[in-house]
């Protein structure tokens, strides 16, 4: 099982096209960023409290972890190679690898998006006569961060296997979160923060702006989305292979 995990991930680090995983990874806290201009906003604010702020678009990375995670399901479908990794492997093994590489690539790719992104938020706090304040509520975002790309991950693949297309699964797990989802936010938050990309933003910023759930609800959410939509790729595969 160990080898068919480093085949997944040395698979889905191949080729340029992983460009476009490293791009979408950054687009997404950034849209969330910009989308909302009052978030630049920093007057009046102590560096902890602008911290945070400037920190919080990073909730949102775990729609960037499900892109990472469907990538490796389909990327072979994309290219027809699906048939021959199936053969080699079989279903359950290249199921259960698919989803673990596609979770171990979004931690090291958010940890890295982490990185970047706080260096440009200290950047932007110095123009402000602020310095960057790495306070509790900061390290929640990070820790939040991190187990919202392995949920986003598990999503992100599980849906690849179910759809077995690139476009169909990317359609369902970037635009639906930024278009449906951030408009459901502003216009009916008792629905969106049920919503995967909602309870997942919120083990960051539970509770934010009494919009979201608050950490364990959202966790639960989280989970329970997760293990469905892995639950119904498994059954969903199982069927086609048989």
């Amino acid at each position: 099982m160990r080898g068919v995990i480093q085949s997944e991930v040395l698979r889905s680090l191949s080729g340029l096209s992983i460009l476009a995983v490293y791009f979408v990874a950054l687009l997404i806290p950034a849209f969330v960023l910009f989308s909302d201009g009052s978030r630049l906003a920093l007057a009046g604010l102590d560096s902890g409290a602008a911290t945070v702020r400037l920190l919080e678009p990073l909730a949102w990375s775990g729609i960037s972890a499900a892109f990472v995670g469907a990538y490796g399901v389909t990327r072979e479908y994309y290219y027809g190679s699906i048939e021959r990794t199936l053969t080699g492997v079989g279903f359950g093994r290249a199921f259960s690898g698919k989803l673990v590489a596609g979770a171990a690539i979004a931690i090291v790719l958010s940890v890295g998006i982490f990185v970047i992104w706080t260096a440009g938020v200290s950047l932007i706090l110095a123009q402000n006569g602020l310095g960057l304040a790495l306070t509790q509520d900061a390290w929640r975002v990070y820790t939040g961060g991190l187990a919202g790309a392995i949920l986003g991950a598990l999503i992100g693949g599980a849906v690849g296997w179910i759809t077995r297309n690139y476009y169909v699964t990317a359609a369902i797990v970037l635009v639906f979160p930024m278009a449906v989802e951030f408009a459901l936010l502003r216009t009916a938050p008792e629905v969106a923060r049920f919503s995967p990309g909602m309870a997942i933003a919120a083990l960051s910023v539970p509770g934010y702006q009494d919009r979201l759930l608050e950490f364990l609800p959202a966790l639960s959410v989280g989970v329970a989305w997760a293990a469905a939509l892995v639950a119904i790729a498994w059954v969903r595969g199982r069927r086609r292979v048989g």
